[in-house]
């Protein structure tokens, strides 16, 4: 496994980084994409990371809509293996999430936690076109990859300032998360509230115009969309 990872690092002449971690799990996992969510400032869920554009868009769901294998496995500290999204449990589960993965193509979703100590603070989520369980072996690699994702990020929190390098919300196919955290500080202003509760606003509008919080965040950024707090009916304008 930690030669798989560095192999793709030196094929890039790069030191080792989140995305090698990433691009090799799926390749071991035989997976259609992977995901890497970790705990961000506001102390929710954020995206880091994704192989490809369906990852990147169901990881934006998941992280839109509040629900979802990543934030179970973040929070229980535990992995979530899902290995058929359209079964009755997994609608009752999470009922507005397994709808929206299976549309975009993915039928199965394994996520693993990365633990410091006791603590979790991200999950590292792979999914699958098709359905099926992963072997235990399978789940034994998808934990050991884990726990490569998690030294890394260790590694990155002992240095400042972060090198180029280091990737973070820099590449992939996962939400613009330079663009959210700018969006939720001028929400915040408008609103006259704290940043949790702003990034909750922003996410919601999201999820209420059925469109991606890159998507929302943009706007405001751009003095398209604000957000006029209204005690009566909390309008939005």
């Amino acid at each position: 496994m930690t030669q798989a990872i560095q192999e793709l690092a030196h094929a890039e002449g790069a030191p080792v980084a989140v995305r090698h971690v990433c691009r090799a799990c799926a390749k071991a996992l035989v997976a259609s994409g992977v995901a890497l969510h970790i705990i961000g400032d506001l102390g929710l869920s954020e995206v880091v990371y994704t192989t490809d554009p369906v990852s990147g868009r169901v990881a934006e769901l998941e992280v839109t809509l509040g629900e979802g294998p990543a934030g179970d496995a973040l929070v229980q500290g535990l992995e979530v293996l899902v290995p058929d999204l359209t079964g009755e449990a997994t609608a009752c589960r999470w009922p507005m999430f397994a709808p929206g993965a299976s549309a975009a193509g993915v039928a199965a979703v394994f996520a693993f936690p990365l633990v410091m100590g006791m603590v979790s603070v991200g999950s590292l989520e792979v999914y699958r076109a098709t359905w099926g369980d992963l072997s235990a072996d399978e789940v034994t690699d998808g934990l050991l990859f884990a726990e490569a994702a998690m030294r890394l990020l260790i590694e990155r929190m002992q240095v400042w300032p972060a090198t180029p390098e280091d990737d973070l919300f820099a590449e992939g196919f996962g939400p613009d998360w330079a663009v959210i955290h700018q969006a939720t500080g001028m929400v915040s202003i408008h609103l006259q509230t704290d940043l949790t509760s702003a990034f909750l606003r922003l996410r919601a509008q999201a999820y209420l115009t059925d469109r991606g919080l890159s998507e929302v965040a943009h706007d405001v950024v751009t003095d398209r969309l604000r957000f006029i707090p209204d005690p009566d009916n909390d309008e939005q304008s």
